[in-house]
């Protein structure tokens, strides 16, 4: 689960009178715990998109990545001066980062006023008043393997929701090299399936349309709790529920994309032809230094399966490039296993040592930056000529787009998303966002798509 999101700042409906500027960093995990901190603070504070603005400022943070890491320390170095000149404005770090490091953060930023971790953020009420009266240096790491995930069916904080994530279960027991999630999100937890579905309709209750079931693995979904359903079983307990449209979800393992799940793509008219499958690296030498438990063939093999049973899926995936003791024969394995998949889309990264991991000690095999950089471009210029390519195979097509809202780049236009996930950029009236339309494609660009209304859907 690799697509990054760095902002959360809607206007809530809630009635309170507080302020919240909340800042969000990392997944689609992240995104799911940052629309918990405000469901958990409803009533109490209003989101607001200005720091400058806020009676409380919390920023959700990320350390799958270094970069993200380094992002965070920079915005927090800078709301620095907003408590010189408001003492009273209070300053929280919540997120993986805030596991990870805990008490350092606040003995490196003294001006932070409490440090949560995943699982704190649900005691976020208590630990506010706490300061109000007077606490400061608040401390919430604890990490329980059995953590439970509350159900809260608190109003969303965007007002007029579309798609929203719904988690399915926590942590992840994988352990692989590279990977400090088990760290700081701790081990495998599945949540009860009927808390999962009193959420899915709740949010449907709100206007909601796309549901994406989140997880570490959601492959691993009741595996350990023998009454609960298997991850199939509760796709398919998700796709009766009547007011839902459209479902996803993610993240798969390959080791554990089972032909049960498989079958769901060709069974469940509601489960949207796309499957976001990780890879990692097209080397089997290289998955095995990743503990990643499958082959190169296994995973092609499982690729043919999958396309089998739903040839117009769509795939996307998430590599690494220069991961340690990779070589130039390792690295073209890669690129080989790109030509053959032909992925929609890429998520793509160097590798950087991560706290905690087991590869952040190998340093007898660290691959150079610039060796690093070179890889990376490489695949995203060759991912660059296969994406194109399967996009514009696709103009002419009339495609089901759910309307999310205005184009982002250019705000006369409205975007919206097929069922194999392809962003479309598209002419119409406001009044169609939430709704489905039929887009005749147009025109194929790099990442995204044009076209045209043919017709309001089914």
């Amino acid at each position: 689960m690799e697509a990054n999101s760095e902002d959360m700042h809607a206007t809530s409906q809630n009635t309170g009178h507080k302020k919240l500027y909340l800042r969000t960093f990392g997944c689609q995990m992240n995104e799911y715990d940052s629309q918990r901190m405000a469901q958990v603070l409803h009533g109490e504070y209003n989101l607001t998109p200005r720091p400058d603005d806020a009676d409380l400022i919390l920023i959700n943070t990320c350390s799958i990545r270094e970069k993200a890491e380094n992002k965070v320390y920079s915005l927090v170095g800078r709301l620095k001066k907003f408590k010189e000149q408001r003492p009273d404005l209070i300053i929280g770090i919540g997120g993986c980062v805030a596991q990870q490091e805990g008490r350092r953060l606040l003995r490196r930023m003294p001006y932070v006023d409490l440090v949560f971790g995943p699982q704190g953020l649900y005691s976020l009420p208590s630990m506010l008043k706490e300061i109000e009266n007077g606490k400061r240096g608040i401390l919430c790491t604890e990490l329980r393997d059995d953590f439970p995930i509350p159900l809260i069916t608190s109003p969303l904080p965007e007002p007029n929701p579309v798609r929203t994530f719904v988690t399915i279960m926590q942590g992840c027991d994988n352990f692989c090299t590279y990977c400090i999630v088990p760290h700081v999100r701790g081990r495998e937890v599945s949540r009860p399936p009927g808390d999962i579905l009193a959420e899915i309709e709740a949010v449907l209750n709100e206007g909601v349309k796309e549901v994406t079931l989140l997880g570490q693995n959601v492959n691993s979904y009741g595996k350990k709790v023998d009454a609960y359903p298997s991850f199939s079983g509760l796709l398919r307990m998700v796709a009766g529920v009547p007011a839902l449209r459209r479902l996803r979800f993610t993240t798969s393992h390959p080791r554990d994309l089972s032909r049960d799940v498989m079958e769901c793509f060709q069974d469940l008219d509601t489960l949207c032809e796309h499957l976001h499958l990780p890879v990692q690296s097209g080397s089997t030498r290289i998955l095995k230094r990743m503990n990643r438990h499958y082959t190169r063939d296994q995973y092609l093999k499982t690729i043919e399966e999958l396309k089998s049973l739903c040839p117009e899926i769509s795939l996307t995936t998430d590599l690494i490039v220069g991961f340690p003791g990779e070589t130039d024969a390792d690295f073209k394995d890669t690129l080989s296993l790109l030509r053959t998949v032909e992925f929609d889309q890429i998520f793509a990264f160097k590798y950087s040592p991560r706290p905690l991991t087991v590869a952040a000690g190998w340093s007898d095999d660290y691959i150079p930056e610039e060796i690093k950089a070179e890889r990376l471009n490489r695949v995203f210029e060759l991912q660059k000529e296969i994406g194109f390519r399967r996009y514009k195979a696709m103009e002419g097509r009339v495609e089901e787009v759910l309307v999310e809202g205005l184009s982002k780049k250019n705000t006369e236009e409205l975007r919206g998303r097929t069922r194999g996930n392809h962003v479309v950029n598209f002419l119409g009236p406001q009044r169609l966002i939430g709704e489905f339309v039929n887009v005749k494609i147009s025109k194929a660009c790099y990442h995204s798509l044009r076209g045209k209304i043919s017709s309001p859907a089914g």
